[in-house]
């Protein structure tokens, strides 16, 4: 299993990254908008850590961000230029940037500080590289309640897999660590996903290993932590395939750094 000190990078998810985390064309137009207007008046380009495909990353420039982009995987760069070799990108890991001190205005983490060797690192080169008065964007998405969370905690605990020290799963005390520092912290409005997945399809993902934390498992414990997921579905709630699962809404979570 991972250990503290290494960073997740997505070099196996290439593939199929893009085809299992689409977020629908509503959705994904709101966030942008709400995106733009949260870096309105910021000067500079914009820096995203953990860039990835470009999921997030390309709508902003389509809508006239100015975006750099670093990221540990070679396989996700390789398809965000084929989609928009325009966006400079760098391979690099967001505990030690390849960004020199104060030259963006901003700086983007999408599903970036569960994946991360230690977070408080992370931000220490965010406020580095981000110019003073500049701003954080960041957020996680990962369900804290309902079945999409029993699911994965019931399979978690059969692996006996536990968070690494050092990645957050909660932006709750990125907030306090912040707010500690005189950053301006605000909540941005929730961004609505509709739709959904059978809980079978969820369970299935488990099997196939397309969540980054089944990735630690064996073959075995991926089978084992699916089989208990079924199981627990289906006593507490009946057919999964019958069960739509909600979309989480997307939240994102605003800081103004001091300098």
């Amino acid at each position: 299993m991972a250990q503290r000190g290494e960073s997740v990078s997505f070099e196996r998810a290439a593939g199929f990254y893009d085809s299992t985390r689409v977020l629908p064309r509503q959705a994904g137009a709101e966030q942008t908008r709400l995106l733009v207007e949260a870096l309105a008046g910021v000067p500079g380009p914009v820096l995203e850590i953990g860039i990835g495909t470009g999921r997030v990353a390309l709508p902003l420039v389509a809508a006239g961000v100015p975006v750099v982009g670093v990221d540990l995987s070679p396989a996700m760069l390789a398809r965000l230029r084929a989609k928009d070799p325009t966006v400079p990108v760098a391979i690099g890991d967001a505990t030690r940037l390849p960004i020199a001190d104060r030259t963006v205005g901003a700086a983007v983490l999408a599903h970036v500080l569960h994946l991360v060797a230690d977070w408080r690192v992370v931000i220490t080169e965010v406020e580095r590289v981000v110019r003073p008065g500049g701003v954080l964007l960041a957020t996680r998405g990962a369900a804290q309640e309902g079945l999409r969370a029993q699911v994965q905690a019931v399979a978690r605990d059969v692996a006996g897999w536990r968070i690494p020290e050092g990645r957050l799963d909660d932006l709750a005390p990125l907030d306090e660590a912040l707010a500690g520092r005189g950053a301006e912290v605000t909540v941005l409005p929730a961004v609505p996903v509709t739709g959904g997945r059978r809980a079978s399809e969820l369970i299935d993902s488990i099997a196939a290993n397309e969540y980054s934390w089944t990735w630690d498992f064996t073959d075995e414990q991926r089978a084992d932590a699916a089989a208990a997921a079924r199981v627990y579905v289906e006593s507490t709630y009946g057919d999964p395939a019958a069960l739509l699962v909600p979309e989480t809404p997307i939240v994102w979570h605003r800081y103004r750094l001091t300098g």
